[in-house]
């Protein structure tokens, strides 16, 4: 599962650019575009291998980004939130099956709301993909805009990403003093 996660996840990404780069540096030119997730911000029971694939891929496209900007190109990472696909359907989850009794009830509730999610998804694929189109090209949306490279798509990826952003902020807040305390003193 480890190995499956990360191969499609983040080394196909990596391979896929490994053969395409070398042209895209010669025509100074072009927008790698990964796709992220809504997984990449909170933490899912139940898909914790996907999760943390997904902010790899945030933070391998983020430093490609800094690493191709210098010669004119770029790297952009769509994190999707909850779209209305099959995603979430019968046919495209592998079936729970409890290994380990002490997480059952916590992993099958886990189960239980994805598969109740499946069809009521917020996202609206058709909308999603134009927006994504519309940044990649410029045009739309993004017409005449400085475009980020980390798009965050549907209701869902914004509130999580806010929320997350705030605990985060809060928590270093509220420990700086220990967080900090950890250095040399200047001058050593």
């Amino acid at each position: 599962e480890t190995y499956d996660q990360f191969n499609t996840n983040v080394f196909g990404g990596l391979n896929m650019n490994r053969a395409f780069l070398p042209y895209m540096r010669a025509r100074k030119t072009g927008t790698v575009v990964w796709l992220g997730s809504i997984a990449g911000w909170i933490s899912l029971v139940n898909a914790g291998l996907y999760t943390a694939s997904k902010a790899a891929t945030r933070l391998i496209s983020m430093t490609l980004n800094d690493e191709l900007a210098p010669i004119g190109l770029r790297s952009m990472v769509f994190e999707f939130g909850y779209f209305r696909t099959e995603f979430l359907s019968a046919t495209q989850r592998t079936p729970f099956v409890s290994r380990i009794t002490d997480y059952q009830e916590v992993c099958g509730a886990a189960d239980a709301e994805f598969k109740a999610a499946d069809g009521h998804q917020p996202g609206d694929p058709v909308k999603g993909i134009a927006v994504m189109a519309d940044f990649i090209r410029g045009e739309g949306v993004a017409k005449d805009k400085k475009v980020p490279t980390i798009v965050h798509l549907g209701t869902d990826t914004f509130n999580s990403v806010t929320e997350t952003c705030k605990e985060t902020l809060q928590r270093i807040n509220e420990w700086k003093d220990v967080f900090v305390s950890t250095d040399f003193p200047k001058g050593e």
